[in-house]
């Protein structure tokens, strides 16, 4: 029997430990991407009501499962006796306790963790690097006169070759500077997004309401890929100097969320109301090319 006063909280040694305030930079900035210029083709399946009641309850389902993994996390670090335990240590931890049918398989669990832990770092890595290589060629194609047109792999390995220190960056606190300057000028590209968004828009009555049941599934599958941050999110947790207040009503977790989930309804519903049902993949496609002329 474990000792229930065991405090894992107490126990764990955090080398160069975040705050509070770094905690919850770095949760926005780990969120916010790419995704978030898809939203308004979301929304174009959704309609604009029925897209924030689903984009609403999806984060609230996933910002709860979050905190039950933590929760549970920090159980099985009770348990064990132990200040912190990885996702895949209390997988593996767990499923040896639980019913016989699943011990067979504990160590299986903790590889399956660490399998879709990875796969899901790779795939938002790989995206990320193609959205911006094609964003820059994009804007150098369009201001620089080029003899031959360069081919998107070689943006492709250029950034992926400049992203390389920036990886091997091992402690988070470090990364909190760029992450706040990193947020700053993410808003400011909405800004200038929003520019031309507030111009000219349409009745909102001209917009879907509810949008079609049977492409519901393409919504998710976008608002998912937005939002979701599993692996962030425990990463930033198990960095923090006070744990403790990561989950809660106004804890850390639910703070960040909250200006997540703001910043993607307006983002998604004004770039929708905007351009209807011609809105494409990524709102910046829908941007004209002529520079911003301030009046």
């Amino acid at each position: 029997m474990a000792d229930s006063a065991y405090d894992p909280y107490q126990n764990r040694n955090v080398e160069k430990p975040i705050s509070n305030f770094g905690a919850f930079i770095s949760l926005i900035k780990c969120v916010i991407g790419t995704g978030v210029l898809a939203l308004p083709l979301a929304f174009r399946y959704s309609g604009t009501i029925l897209g924030i009641v689903l984009l609403t309850l999806t984060a609230f389902l996933l910002i709860h499962g979050i905190q039950l993994i933590v929760r549970c996390m920090v159980e099985c670090s009770r348990r064990m006796q132990i200040g912190y335990a990885t996702y895949p240590e209390a997988m593996v931890y767990s499923f040896a306790n639980g019913p016989k049918c699943f011990r067979y398989i504990s160590k299986a669990a903790g590889y399956l963790a660490d399998i879709v832990l990875c796969s899901s770092h790779y795939g938002i890595c790989v995206v990320y690097l193609v959205f911006v290589s094609s964003n820059i060629k994009s804007v150098v194609d369009q201001t620089v006169d080029l003899e031959a047109v360069v081919d998107i792999r070689i943006y492709i390995a250029v950034i992926g070759l400049l992203s390389i220190p920036f990886f091997c960056i091992i402690y988070l606190k470090y990364l909190v500077p760029l992450n706040f300057v990193a947020n700053l000028l993410l808003y400011i590209g909405f800004a200038m997004i929003f520019h031309y968004i507030f111009q000219d828009l349409p009745p909102f009555s001209d917009r879907s309401f509810v949008g079609d049941p049977l492409k519901l599934s393409i919504f998710f599958g976008i608002v998912l890929f937005s939002i979701s941050s599993v692996g962030v999110m425990l990463a930033v947790e198990s960095k923090m100097a006070r744990p403790q207040k990561f989950i809660g009503w106004f804890g850390v977790l639910n703070l960040a969320s909250f200006v997540v989930v703001i910043s993607y309804i307006t983002f998604g519903i004004f770039g929708y109301w905007h351009y209807g049902e011609e809105v494409q993949a990524s709102l910046t496609l829908d941007l004209p090319t002529e520079p911003i002329l301030i009046s």
